[in-house]
């Protein structure tokens, strides 16, 4: 069985499973013009025909139209499991590198904390720690950081021997690495619903002994006892509150 291109009239031999495979569509495998190969079909060699089936030089096998669609559907069929691939890999990438990420924060947080006195040893660190700590300020050329005051323990009574007055006693420390400046205190008087009563705030001078020396500041880890009296408010003023500043 035979076809002849339409357009630069090659003959292409043909079986009856292969043009039922192709569907009747084939190829020129001389030009490459598709045709159906059912319009140019001859069972024996076509009539006008430029050469003889004995020569065989203008015989030519053509493409047929089924085999190139297997082949386009398996490409395609490729490139989506690729693809498939691909995407399902990219959930898995992106975990390991925010897993990778967060090992290495840990290394440096844990490094930092493990040698954090030798760290702190070095002048260079101290000055770029103090200077990082906006709250860190100076002050006559001692450190002012209330933050790092810390109350140790507070009470407040009525004076045992004069009627009208209360007494506040507490012990605060400086947790600083140096000594700083003496902090300013604001007493409030509470409420038994935790509301303000009377405010007061106190500079050093009047919370100190008399005659105490200021100029040196209050040095790193001393516990600095103080005790104060006020005149009492009444039956109202149940707690109080301290704050340095």
């Amino acid at each position: 069985m035979l076809t002849r291109c339409p357009q630069c009239k090659t003959v292409h031999p043909l079986s009856a499973a292969e043009l039922s495979h192709a569907r009747g569509l084939v190829q020129c495998g001389h030009c490459g013009r598709s045709f159906s190969a059912l319009s140019f079909l001859f069972d024996e060699w076509p009539a006008g025909a430029a050469h003889g089936p004995a020569k065989g030089s203008n015989v030519v096998p053509p493409i047929l139209a089924g085999t190139k669609a297997e082949k386009s559907t398996e490409d395609a069929e490729a490139s989506n499991a690729d693809r498939t691939e691909e995407a399902a890999s990219e959930p898995g990438q992106l975990a390991w590198g925010l897993a990778v990420v967060l090992l290495a924060l840990l290394t440096v947080a844990n490094a930092a904390w493990t040698f954090r006195e030798p760290l702190a040893e070095k002048t260079g660190f101290n000055l770029w720690h103090q200077q990082a700590d906006s709250s860190e300020l100076e002050q006559d050329g001692l450190l002012k950081d209330p933050q790092s005051i810390q109350l140790i323990s507070r009470d407040m009574h009525t004076h045992p021997t004069r009627s009208g007055i209360l007494v506040l006693s507490l012990t605060f420390v400086n947790l600083a690495q140096r000594s700083q400046v003496f902090p300013d205190l604001e007493i409030t008087l509470l409420d038994a619903a935790n509301q303000a009563v009377a405010r007061r705030r106190l500079l050093p001078d009047e919370y100190l002994r008399t005659g105490a020396d200021t100029t040196a500041g209050l040095a790193a880890d001393v516990y600095l006892p103080v005790l104060l009296e006020f005149g009492d408010p009444g039956d109202q003023a149940v707690g109080f509150e301290i704050r340095f500043l």
